[in-house]
This record gives structure tokens, C-alpha cells and sequence, in this order.
């Protein structure tokens, strides 16, 4: 038997010098159009490559940017990673950067006439709302403040630019994380710059490009109560404006700021009629907007624009976002019951979401969604079943965590991932809290737990967080890790390295592990190549430091190696005999 390997191990080896001293497929004129691009998460690019009829596309990391066999890269969460197009034997890479967000205005100019005057501005932010963050270059000439209340309507969010004194400034829009990489600047200027105001049915001559635009497509008023319209146009001058039916609303004309003027809606009947903005030398150019009139606003009413008055001066307005544009309101009592909003809005847009509390039996999102009910004990609510939309695989903690917020109530002994805010038995109570790692993103989150003060069961508790830990050994072979991942000890082992000084870990299977893949997952993460170490895609050789490459077939999977040695070297013929001994596995 040793003999017989013996043989097969020199056939092998020799089958292998053959193949190592066999040039790799050349495609020298084989080019990728980009090195290295920036993508905004959600967005998309594209890259080729001239020179090759046949290319494979692969990404580093597919959690960063995916890309299509044309091509196509598509950012998927902040971070960089490499895209490879493979031709022939040569692989190209690109470093693809994706950055938390992308930040637009409606407007880059603000002209302003004096100090005290202002502008609305309104900010698109696609990807993360997180930390964003408004300044000004010259705080004597302009400042910038969010416009209360400070709320967001899908991706979009207003800000206040006011005027301080006669020159120019910058107002800056940044994500404070990324404020290199994601931001917006808005040019300001003060002095007089402004024509003066005139009466808006002055008869003058109208641009044939007269363009105009209302911010707001609809508003609701109650009997009595006012709103604001902001329209938008070229040729304010020439833009006249007309009440459909001036029984059921009222309309004047208010301040202008730059090309930007307000309008009052005052409600007198309960209706619903139309404000037409017009060109007044092209009576068939305007636009409409829908003026609804209430006798009174009602709780758990939807709004499809933000009512300007409320009931009570304690009331809440809740939004409820439809898509990147689109949102309806809710008028609601400071103490509402928060599964009859979530319920009206729910059967009225047709859209459920997981771990939502509803009043009835919730709608499917998929096929294999469940639910959860349950009798709360909130007495602030009418008394009665509540249920919760929840995934065929759901998480356990998260629910638990669900109810006890709706009753506003926190069991002891129960597991929750957000900090308990009120006690069981008194204020004495105590939690405990404990990390496991998250399987889906292998970072470390925090478990609470409410326990009574001085009389709690030490022993139960350790099982929970013991079998809350052993719960959450869910990890991803080849994936990589920030932190140690809990592992079955039995059938897997942690690979340890590092990048940029920080520890990094990778879980792999104790038999059976593919070599290749661990391999090409380590220089992903890294972005290095490091020597005499197989990887399945080509490294670029630098002659110069007397590098090259090495490659082979095994089974349907090339193998390559970068060296930088003499071919007759120990390190060489180690190297050959740890690829014998080593072959890798898997597909």
C-alpha cells in the first residue's frame, strides 16, 4: 500500500512540475475600465473589459457589492471590497468603495435679501439617516437648522437656511461618519439680489419656459384652522393663483424667498375644493392642488399630507412611509394604543410588517408567516387579543421583547435585546446582561434579563444565558468574523489572523476544510496575496521584486501560487509537497 502511494505521489508530483513550468493563458491586452470605483449603497455601476471575449465576474465579499455576470456592481452595505473579472489566465481587479448614503437637494442656490430672511430647503438622503449633520462655512452671513418638528418623510428631511448678514456662505450637509465621502454643500447668498415683490396678477410679459411647482400635492385643513402651500416657479411675477370653490377654502398670497412663495389656505366649510396655480399669460399651463376641508380632525384618521393643527396640545402625529416619497400621517392621543394605529394604516396601505402589534389577525408578507397572540395587560388599551406578524423562523428574543414594550410590562427571567424600562416587582429590581454573537452579522450584541432584587435564582440564571449563548452558536464556515465566534469544538476550528492589527477569525470545518476557499476568503478580507499560498484566482506577479506566479490544474479548479524564490529553494519544494499532501476539497 505504501509503495503504491509512493508511486501515485511521484506521478502526481511530476505531472505537477510539468504543469507549474507551463505559462498561464496570456490576455495582456485584456483591460478593466475602472481600478477602483465609489458606489452609494443601493446604487449601481458598471464595469468592463476590453480586449477578452470571455469574462467571469466574482466579488471579495458579497455582503459589500455583488456584481452580475455583465458586470454590474451593486453596493450593499458600507465598506470596501475587490471585484475580479477573470479572462483567460489573467485576473483584473477593481476596489470597490460603498459609502452609507448619497445626499441631494432641491436646490444648490439659496438667494437671500436681508438678514432674518429665510428658505426651506428640502434634503433627499438615500441609504443611512444616521448622524446627519448640518453646517456653515460662515456663520455671520448664513446658518442652517432643521425645521421642526424634526421628522423624516421617507428619504427626505427640511432644513431651515437663514440669512445673518450681507456676502456668501456654504451650507453643509454631511453624515458625520462619512463626512469625507457623503455630503452636499448649498450655496447661500445675502445682499440685494432679489427683485422687488410685486402684486401677483401684475399683467407682465411671461417666459415661454415658465415652470411651476407645488411642494405639497394635497393638504388638510379643519373648518376655521390654515395651512401652508409652497409653490415653486420661474416667473413668480407672471404666476397667478385661483380658489375652485372660495365657499369650502380661501387662498392668499404670503412671503417669497428666492424663487419660492407661500400660500395661506384658510378652511370655512367642510369640503373638498382645488387651488389652481397658473402661467397668466398661458392660462392653460398650472398645476392643481386638492385642498380637503374637516370639520374636525379625527384620531386614527390617515392623512395623506401632515395635518397643521391638533386636537390637544399633547396629541402625537405619527408617519407612516408608503415608499422613498410617499408618506401618510396619523393624528393620535398622547396615550394611543399603538396596535390600532399600527392596524388602520396596515389594512388601509395594505402593508404588514414583522414583530408589529395589530388589533386583528395581521396579513401575510410571505407564505409561511406566522403570528403570535396574546391578552396584554396594559390597562391604557382596550381590553383584548393582540397578535404579531412574525417570519417562519422568527426571533424568539425579539418577540419577547415586542410584547413587553407594548404592555410596557417586563417578566422576569425572560430574555430581551433592548434594556428593560420598567420593573416588575419596584425600582430594586435588577438586570443582567450578557453578549453572544449575532449569526447573521457575527458581531456582538447585548441580552437583557429582569431578575427581583435580592431574591433572584442565580443558578437559573446562569442556565438562561448558557443556553441563550449555546442558542446563538449559529455561525457561517469561511465567513469572517470581529469577534471569536462560539464554535462546536467537536466538528469545527477558528482560524486566526489579522488585518490592519485588528483580530479577525474565520470558523472552518476540522475535516474536510477546502483550502482554497479559506484561502481566497483571508485575501478578500485582506486585499493581500501573501507568498506560497494556493488561491484559486491569479495574483499579479511584480517582476521587479522577483515575483511570479506559479499554476496548476487540479481536478476542474486552477491553483495558483505567488513566489518570490529560486524555483530549486527548501521553500519550493515544501510548497509542492504541502499541495500534494493538501489537496484541496470541495467544489
Amino acid at each position: 500500500m505504501k509503495k503504491t502511494f509512493k508511486s501515485l505521489l511521484s506521478i502526481f508530483l511530476a505531472v505537477f512540475m510539468v504543469a507549474s513550468l507551463m505559462a498561464i493563458p496570456s490576455s495582456a491586452a485584456a483591460k478593466l475600465n475602472k481600478t477602483s470605483v465609489t458606489v452609494t449603497k443601493g446604487y449601481q455601476t458598471s464595469l468592463t473589459v476590453s480586449g477578452a471575449s470571455s469574462v467571469t465576474w466574482s466579488t471579495g465579499d458579497k455582503s459589500i457589492a455583488t456584481v452580475s455576470s455583465k458586470g454590474k456592481v451593486v453596493g450593499k452595505a458600507p465598506g470596501t471590497t475587490y471585484v475580479y473579472a477573470k479572462t483567460g489566465g489573467t485576473t483584473l481587479k477593481c476596489k470597490v468603495t460603498v459609502v452609507a448614503a448619497k445626499i441631494t437637494a432641491n436646490t444648490s442656490d439659496v438667494e437671500l435679501d436681508s438678514a432674518g430672511d429665510s428658505q426651506i430647503v428640502t434634503l433627499t438622503v438615500k441609504g443611512s439617516h444616521k448622524n446627519l449633520t448640518v453646517g456653515s462655512t460662515n456663520k455671520k452671513v448664513a446658518s442652517a437648522s432643521w425645521v421642526k418638528p424634526v421628522e423624516w418623510n421617507g428619504d427626505k428631511i427640511k432644513i431651515k437656511i437663514t440669512a445673518k448678514g450681507e456676502g456668501t456662505a456654504k451650507i453643509k450637509v454631511y453624515l458625520k461618519n462619512y463626512s469625507s465621502t457623503c455630503y452636499k454643500y448649498i450655496d447661500v447668498s445675502v445682499g440685494n439680489n432679489l427683485y422687488e415683490e410685486d402684486d401677483p396678477f401684475e399683467n407682465n410679459t411671461s417666459s415661454s419656459s415658465m415652470n411651476i411647482v407645488a411642494l405639497s400635492q394635497r393638504v388638510d385643513v379643519n373648518t376655521s384652522g390654515t395651512a401652508n402651500i409652497q409653490v415653486y416657479c420661474t416667473d413668480l411675477k407672471n404666476m397667478g393663483y385661483s380658489v375652485n370653490n372660495s365657499r369650502i377654502a380661501s387662498v392668499t398670497a404670503g412671503t417669497t424667498s428666492g424663487n419660492y412663495r407661500n400660500y395661506t389656505v384658510k378652511g370655512i366649510s367642510s369640503g373638498t375644493t382645488t387651488v389652481r396655480f397658473y402661467d397668466k399669460n398661458n392660462v392653460k399651463k398650472y398645476i392643481d392642488v386638492t385642498v380637503n376641508v374637516n370639520d374636525n380632525l379625527k384620531y386614527y384618521e390617515l392623512y395623506p399630507t401632515r395635518p397643521s393643527t391638533k386636537l390637544t396640545s399633547t396629541d402625537q402625529l405619527l408617519t407612516f412611509p408608503v415608499n422613498t416619497y410617499t408618506s401618510y400621517y396619523m393624528l393620535v392621543p398622547a396615550n394611543y394604543d399603538p396596535a390600532q394605529a399600527n392596524t388602520v394604516a396596515a389594512q388601509k396601505l395594505n402593508k404588514y410588517s414583522y414583530y408589529q402589534v395589530y388589533t386583528t389577525l395581521p396579513g401575510r408578507i410571505a407564505s409561511n408567516d406566522t403570528y403570535n397572540e396574546f391578552v396584554h395587560s396594559n390597562a391604557s388599551y382596550n381590553y383584548g387579543s393582540r397578535y404579531i406578524l412574525l417570519p417562519a423562523n422568527y426571533d424568539k428574543v425579539k418577540l419577547n421583547t415586542a410584547i413587553a414594550k407594548y404592555n410596557n410590562r417586563y417578566e422576569y427571567y425572560t430574555i430581551y435585546n433592548e434594556k428593560p424600562s420598567t420593573y416588575q416587582g419596584s425600582s430594586w429590581d435588577d438586570i443582567k446582561s450578557w453578549e453572544v454573537i449575532d449569526a447573521s452579522t457575527g458581531r456582538t450584541i447585548t441580552r437583557y434579563m429582569l431578575v427581583p432584587y435580592n431574591n433572584y435564582d442565580q443558578d437559573r440564571i446562569d442556565k438562561i444565558i448558557a443556553d441563550d449563548r449555546g442558542s446563538s452558536n449559529v455561525y457561517n464556515y469561511y465567513a469572517v468574523y470581529s469577534t471569536y465566534p462560539n464554535i462546536d469544538s467537536t466538528k469545527d476550528s477558528v482560524v486566526y489572523y489579522t488585518k490592519a492589527g485588528s483580530p479577525r477569525y474565520m470558523v472552518v470545518p476540522k475535516t474536510g476544510v477546502d483550502i482554497l476557499k479559506r484561502n481566497e476568503a483571508i485575501k478578500n478580507d485582506t486585499g493581500v496575496y501573501n507568498y506560497y499560498v494556493m488561491y484559486e484566482t491569479a495574483p499579479t506577479a511584480d517582476s521587479t521584486k522577483g515575483e511570479y506566479v506559479l499554476s496548476s490544474q487540479y481536478g476542474s479548479k486552477w491553483i495558483y501560487v505567488l513566489c518570490n524564490k529560486d524555483r530549486n529553494s527548501e521553500d519550493h519544494r515544501l510548497l509542492w509537497a504541502n499541495i500534494t499532501m493538501a489537496a484541496p476539497t470541495g467544489n
